[in-house]
């Protein structure tokens, strides 16, 4: 498979800042609790080692730019960096979309494009890793830190969902190439010649204030949901999604949320391991496991001649072994990386007659705003931690990293 080869847009970028402050969390993945202050400058300290990768490059410059920006408005303001690196790393995601990348690249090769997506990455765990909100005792936000914080951090997210809109409003695939877009955590929304279907879509949690949600839902042909998390699933777009005569697939305790709607629900209570067609345009397995007692589908979804594997965030990788090996290897293969990617590639590529395809694994679960502190992991955590993509002793598929809002054609 190929990526869609992205021209590397010309850097006349006078691109800065609108957005607010902010604040959040330590975590076990990269990040431990520190004042404002003390992670505004680990934050320059990380921009001067960053553009050592740069050197030679327009983003070396825009990165001397950023720093003195951000020492000016510190005196003014000591939360305003939040938005400016939020603005920043916006700037760059433009230029440096997600491409397929093996993991060595990923774990320091001299390839400069992903290197800098890398370090990009990276940039944008400081405003989500802020000091915590609510759980660290010892450090205790102001009401201007956590206004500030909530602003930046829903400013950015209302972006990237523009970006998401923009990318669905085009036009979908004239051929056989997969269109992947993410718009949240967990969530993606693949779109074929045949099919536009969304797996774990949450819209919820105050992050986007319902804007576009009718609209989501008219561009889809089926919701998946792989357990009943509430940073899984939407209920007014589930909703939606039925009174518009679509499909919603999830496990039987989303049951009690749709109980006044009709149409093509499938809320399923046990494995489904022969192909189910949903609503003419998908073909899916799915095998019943949970994370303590709350069910959750592994699903192998084929749309088209694509295949593809989600997990939710709490397989049992014991359980992958019971359905990812029955079947013919995925083409795309989604799942958390602090629950070890290794485990879950090895598991997925059992399959029989691979044939020639070339599993992808994409990303989820990362920078989550609302999640509790130990959930949110950093892209720091995914490019460090043996066990992410760092184990230099497992033979890694391609892999194509995404931020939200961000899209990534696939060929065969």
């Amino acid at each position: 498979m190929n990526t869609m080869k992205h021209t590397r847009l010309t850097l006349c970028l006078c691109a800065s800042l609108l957005l607010g402050m902010p604040v959040r969390a330590a975590s076990p993945y990269g990040w431990d609790a520190a004042t404002n202050k003390a992670l505004y400058e680990t934050l320059q300290t990380y921009l001067r080692a960053m553009q050592t990768d740069l050197v030679g490059e327009p983003a070396y410059y825009m990165t001397q730019q950023l720093m003195v920006e951000l020492e000016t408005t510190f005196q003014k303001d000591p939360y305003a960096w939040m938005s400016q690196v939020h603005n920043f790393c916006n700037t760059l995601e433009a230029v440096y979309p997600p491409s397929l990348s093996h993991p060595s690249v990923i774990r320091g090769a001299e390839d400069r494009y992903d290197k800098i997506r890398r370090n990009l990455l990276r940039l944008r765990d400081y405003p989500m890793h802020q000091i915590s909100l609510d759980n660290e005792p010892d450090i205790k936000p102001t009401t201007d830190q956590k206004e500030a914080f909530t602003r930046a951090n829903r400013q950015w997210l209302q972006h990237k969902r523009a970006e998401f809109f923009d990318f669905l409003r085009s036009p979908r695939p004239s051929g056989d190439e997969l269109q992947a877009v993410k718009l949240y955590s967990s969530g993606y929304v693949f779109r074929t010649r045949e099919a536009c279907i969304g797996i774990d879509i949450c819209y919820a949690e105050g992050l986007y204030d319902g804007e576009g949600r009718e609209e989501l839902a008219d561009l889809l042909d089926a919701v998946y949901v792989t357990h009943a998390h509430g940073d899984h699933y939407d209920i007014p777009l589930l909703k939606l999604m039925l009174q518009k005569g679509k499909a919603v697939v999830a496990p039987s305790t989303m049951a009690r949320h749709l109980t006044a709607e009709s149409g093509e629900k499938y809320l399923w209570e046990d494995s489904h391991l022969d192909p189910v067609p949903v609503h003419g345009v998908a073909l899916t397995q799915a095998y019943m496991s949970a994370q303590g007692d709350e069910p959750c589908l592994l699903y192998l979804i084929q749309i088209g001649d694509w295949r593809l594997a989600h997990v939710g965030d709490n397989s049992s990788h014991a359980n992958e072994t019971l359905i990812y090996p029955l079947y013919p290897i995925a083409d795309v293969v989604m799942g958390p990386v602090f629950q070890g990617v290794v485990n879950l590639l090895n598991n997925t590529k059992q399959a029989p007659n691979p044939g020639n395809v070339e599993q992808i694994y994409f990303n989820i679960h990362e920078n989550e705003w609302h999640h509790t502190i130990d959930g949110r992991v950093s892209f720091q955590f995914l490019y460090t931690s043996t066990g992410a993509l760092n184990s230099s002793s497992f033979a890694y598929p391609s892999c194509a990293i995404f931020d939200c809002g961000e899209h990534l054609t696939l060929y065969k």
